[in-house]
């Protein structure tokens, strides 16, 4: 079907034909490493989710329910269908609040676009370099729609991975289908129907895990419906009644966003890391408790009280007071990060289980952890939601201070290569073996030269020979 009537017409049709018309050879080298990176993040994220009761839990619904053997569940050799694919493996990649993020798009693109992609280009068997172009498209259109509606999204209650989170799948499984613009943006136009997710799964459920892998399941199956002929609404983002922006976008929406920079500014390179299984609104409290458990380690103080400030931002989505009432809701708290760093010296995975999240001394310490709002970090900008300043008050009446202006392993305070290195390795070696995760390493290094992505598939579920 001709696509140049789409050229310009609006934002949702320029989006399309962005995404649609996508090439390798357009991208820049420094966005295809840190693309790169990302993929190689979400996968070690993801075969460690997938060992988690909740997606086990997941797994054997999807295979009790059954489907065509067309795409792999990833750390294993079991196919099923293509919708049921992208809704465990985005699910496992997000079940422990591991994975990448993109602050100003609100959304985690590794879990829906790669396991968008996969999900429609292994049986396709589509090439590395397509599989990075379409892993780049869908980051690229999802990270603009989530600034289009920005933090007021989220503060109506909506949780962006799942209602931003289709429109990245589905662009990055219709530039791995190959559809036209006039396809993408019915794809685009089918995906923002399905957008959904309540932030108050974050309080204990397992219900938030699942939202990533809803909206991979519902981006795939856009793509694939628009393939056929399945038309979708033609002006998703900017109808001004029951549009994606109008509806979802609390009252505050910016539709520039959805093309500022097109082709130009990579908001791929936006992507960040997390050096903790915790939310990224609570990943610089932790930080800046790393640093001052060291003067408290070396003065012997106790702790009185720790006093957080930080956005209402962060407040709303992290700061209420801690009860363990399941995994989740550690993973989200403030006062629980602080405290397990504060009296544990890590916030590690180790400390997210069902027995961690009850530990006696940890729960005293987090009940020692205040929550509050700051007007002066909030009229730093939206850009700026995750800078802290935490007071802690001693024993002996000393009063320790410290701050951190944005989270570690953001775009401001990346990691390293080598850390995120270092991450996956250990996600991946318990499952793979140390030269099982070597080749896979290997693999996605050398990804746009692979003729089959069906090959990195099969080393998500077997060691180097």
């Amino acid at each position: 079907m001709a696509d140049s009537s789409l050229e310009g017409n609006s934002e949702t049709a320029v989006l399309a034909a962005f995404a649609s018309r996508l090439r390798f050879e357009s991208i820049p080298q420094k966005t295809i490493e840190h693309t790169k990176l990302s993929i190689l993040d979400t996968i070690g994220c993801a075969l460690f989710g997938a060992t988690l009761p909740w997606i086990e839990r997941l797994q054997t619904f999807v295979l009790r329910e059954g489907g065509h053997a067309q795409a792999t569940l990833w750390g294993s050799t079991v196919r099923v269908s293509r919708t049921q694919a992208a809704l465990v493996n985005a699910t496992a990649t997000h079940s422990f609040e591991f994975d990448d993020v993109h602050m100003g798009g609100m959304i985690h693109p590794g879990a829906l676009a790669l396991g968008a992609v996969l999900a429609v280009g292994e049986p396709a068997s589509i090439g590395g370099a397509d599989l990075l172009t379409a892993v780049v498209a869908g980051c690229e259109v999802g990270a603009r729609v989530g600034r289009s509606v920005g933090t007021a999204h989220f503060r109506a209650g909506f949780h962006p991975q799942g209602t931003v989170g289709v429109f990245a799948a589905g662009a990055a499984a219709g530039r791995a289908l190959g559809l036209d613009a006039e396809c993408m943006r019915d794809t685009l136009g089918l995906s923002g129907s399905q957008a959904s997710g309540l932030m108050a799964a974050q309080e204990g459920s397992m219900a938030k895990r699942l939202h990533s892998g809803l909206a991979c399941q519902s981006g795939v199956r856009s793509a694939l419906l628009a393939s056929d002929g399945f038309t979708g609404i033609p002006d998703v983002f900017e109808a001004p009644f029951g549009g994606f922006c109008s509806t979802m976008g609390g009252g505050d929406v910016h539709l520039d966003e959805l093309t500022a920079g097109l082709g130009a500014r990579w908001e791929t390179n936006e992507i960040g890391f997390k050096p903790y299984a915790s939310c990224a609104a609570a990943q610089s409290s932790i930080g800046v408790a790393r640093e001052l458990r060291d003067t408290l380690v070396a003065s012997g103080d106790e702790v009185r009280t720790i006093t957080v400030h930080c956005s209402t931002h962060a407040k709303v989505h992290c700061g209420w007071e801690y009860h363990p009432t399941g995994v989740t809701a550690s993973q989200m708290s403030i006062p629980y990060g602080v405290a397990s760093m504060l009296v544990h010296g890590d916030v590690s995975a180790e400390r997210f289980t069902q027995v961690a999240i009850s530990d006696p001394v940890t729960l005293e310490m987090a009940k020692r952890v205040t929550v509050v709002g700051d007007d002066a970090i909030d009229q730093l900008g939206p850009e700026h939601r995750y800078a802290v300043r935490i007071d802690v008050v001693t024993d002996t009446g000393r009063t320790l201070e410290g701050a951190m202006a944005d989270r570690p392993g953001g775009p401001t305070q990346p990691m390293s290569a080598p850390d995120i290195i270092d991450k996956f390795n250990a996600l991946a070696e318990p499952h793979l073996g140390d030269t099982g995760a070597k080749a896979l390493r290997d693999l996605v290094e050398r990804l746009e030269a692979v003729e089959d992505c069906g090959e990195l598939v099969a080393r998500m579920s077997r060691s180097a020979t």
